[in-house]
């Protein structure tokens, strides 16, 4: 287990493919519009250790047999670009040299690339790990997680709750990742079975990675809470309602400022925001 006390040294978000959503059913649009999402890995350098939030989605992602889960797959057209692998090597970063793999919930499109890092230990919640790996969960998009599971997956698994806890004010209880305040770790459930978030501390701001708890910016800029049709589709929707809440009151009580980034963004009012902030930070 990591532990030390330096800061983060590199930060670095990846794209690896994209997905249609409705605004109808995301936005409570009058009208149907469809708009593409981005869907984003990060990644970060804390002490000396290479580290991956999420994996992307990948072409190893396949459909279930099941007929709804195929409708879903090929309504939202999913898409696949470069692979993870492939950019980190431009950027001189050897998918053997990462030593860990943050996943914030078994989503598809969050460990599309986990086989490709053998050496990495793998970080999540006891709770998103044991509902996934019993297959207790039905969800469409774990479904096809399945399929792109390690060998020994089981073994190289680690829990944020072994790092020390700590408490913040609106977001609750969270761990210390590698016991340091760079990187914490926060329950964020409602969207998918323990899905965590991930507050990273930087000189002059910080960056809240808040997963599946917002579909884009736009929705927690706007004050916009989740709508009747996603809350169908979350596993507890009631849940997802209060940490969306926590989300909105976030935004607008930190210091140093908080930019809060989701798992995937729209083109229109939050991809080109989220470049310029990582130009800053560069």
């Amino acid at each position: 287990m990591a532990e030390n006390t330096e800061t983060i040294k590199q930060f670095k978000l990846y794209t690896t493919g994209s997905f249609l959503g409705d605004e109808a059913i995301i936005n409570n649009s009058n009208k149907s519009l469809v708009e593409r999402y981005y869907i984003f890995s990060y990644y970060l350098e804390i002490n000396d250790f290479k580290i991956l939030i999420n994996t992307g989605f990948s072409e190893h992602v396949k459909p279930s047999t099941e007929l709804k889960t195929l409708k879903l797959f090929h309504r939202q057209d999913y898409k696949i670009y470069e692979t993870l692998p492939s950019q980190l090597l431009k950027d001189h970063v050897h998918p053997d040299e990462i030593d860990y793999c943050i996943i914030t919930n078994f989503a598809s499109h969050h460990i599309g690339y986990l086989n490709a890092f053998k050496n990495a230990t793998i970080i999540t919640s006891n709770e998103a790990y044991h509902d996934f790996i019993t297959q207790q969960v039905t969800n469409n998009n774990l479904q096809l997680s399945f399929h792109v599971m390690p060998d020994n997956f089981k073994e190289r698994i680690e829990f944020v709750e072994d790092f020390v806890q700590t408490n913040h004010p609106i977001l609750g209880k969270g761990f210390k990742v590698f016991n340091q305040d760079e990187l914490i770790s926060y329950e964020l459930p409602g969207a998918m079975p323990g899905q965590i978030g991930l507050m990273m501390k930087f000189s002059n701001l910080m960056i809240f990675m808040c997963s599946d708890a917002a579909w884009c910016r736009s929705n927690i800029e706007k004050n916009n809470l989740p709508t009747k049709k996603l809350l169908r589709k979350a596993y507890n929707g009631e849940l997802f309602i209060e940490t969306h809440s926590k989300l909105i009151d976030l935004k607008t009580d930190m210091n140093p400022p908080l930019f809060i980034i989701p798992s995937h963004c729209k083109k229109m009012d939050d991809f080109d925001e989220v470049m310029q902030l990582l130009d800053a930070i560069k």
